[in-house]
């Protein structure tokens, strides 16, 4: 079974209203919030990053390897990417 590390990467900001984000900032997904990133937002990427951390290949992906996930407040939106 495949167990890949899942990067999340800050693609796009918006209008961050909450100021909790920078392009370019990255995370490494576990199963508790990275430091530094909104709970919120990672309630919304963990199922996908979970997902993607044990399988090769997934439908619903834009591209090969990559997933991308708008924040429940739509103004940040992250990049899912498996590290191999």
């Amino acid at each position: 079974m495949s167990n890949y590390k899942i990067k999340c990467e800050v693609v796009q900001i918006l209008t961050n209203t909450f100021k909790c984000s920078t392009v370019g900032q990255t995370f490494i997904i576990g199963s508790r919030t990275p430091e530094g990133m909104c709970a919120r937002a990672y309630a919304a990427i963990y199922p996908a990053a979970v997902a993607m951390r044990f399988s090769e290949d997934i439908s619903w992906e834009q591209g090969r390897g990559y997933v991308e996930i708008m924040c429940p407040d739509n103004d940040v939106l992250y990049r899912l990417t498996r590290v191999k």
